[in-house]
């Protein structure tokens, strides 16, 4: 049943609390119903400390970790050990310290050209999930554009209908991403909202109002046909 909501909560560690109690009920929901829990996580710097958090016995002893699968809704076109990269990022707050199975984390490949490695992780996600992947939970945060994943504005990526992974070029970054698309985002069974700061607070209120319509913002692409959309917003976010 689709559904969405908002919560707002003190500051950023307040949000990332709940987003990591929100992690362990999705985890364990997911992997009654469907035998293993998979993840599309985010990039930036929101999600730090949610994954810090997954990483403590507080909330690791609660997830099953041999049933956790773990994708990259988008990821820079660098190296894997650049300390751009989003694998990185998650590697040292999460994945170097829990006892998740190698053959579970499915990190963007950044080899060859990035329209290769778009399809290479597409096919990827295919043979992993199904010839319709569906992620039981998509992570996604919140640029002070309204981008979110690697969905800039004016980019073609936003056009995308058919396929699920595609390559961007970003102009203000003059870099390559690759990322999942609207496609693939909007038949999630669960999206949660990381938006924690006041620099996003003007696009947060103009969504809110009314002001900017559906499509003003990337963000407002994510529409899922029948999942669950939650906002974790700090309340600087809404200042």
């Amino acid at each position: 049943m689709k559904k969405e909501e908002t919560l707002v909560w003190t500051d950023t560690e307040a949000l990332s609390r709940a987003a990591a109690y929100f992690f362990v009920k999705s985890c364990k929901e997911s992997i009654e119903k469907n035998g293993r829990f998979a993840v599309a996580l985010s990039g930036g710097s929101t999600p730090k400390r949610l994954y810090q958090l997954l990483a403590t016995r507080e909330f690791s002893r609660n997830i099953n970790w041999k049933k956790v699968m773990l994708f990259w809704g988008d990821e820079r076109f660098v190296p894997h050990k650049s300390d751009e990269s989003n694998f990185k990022r998650v590697k040292e707050a999460l994945l170097d310290k829990v006892k998740i199975p190698k053959k579970n984390i499915f990190p963007v490949p950044v080899k060859g050209s990035p329209k290769d490695c778009a399809l290479q992780y597409e096919a990827t996600l295919k043979t992993t999930l199904g010839n319709r992947p569906c992620f039981d939970l998509t992570l996604l945060g919140m640029g002070d554009d309204g981008h979110t994943a690697s969905l800039f504005p004016g980019t073609d990526i936003l056009n995308e209908k058919k396929l699920l992974i595609k390559e961007v070029w970003v102009e203000e970054k003059q870099t390559y991403r690759i990322s999942v698309t609207y496609p693939l985002i909007n038949h999630s069974n669960e999206v949660m909202f990381l938006v924690s700061g006041k620099a996003k607070a003007p696009v947060i209120r103009n969504i809110i109002s009314g002001k900017k319509q559906n499509g003003a913002y990337p963000i407002q692409g994510v529409q899922l046909k029948k999942g669950s959309t939650i906002w974790l917003l700090d309340e600087a976010a809404i200042s």
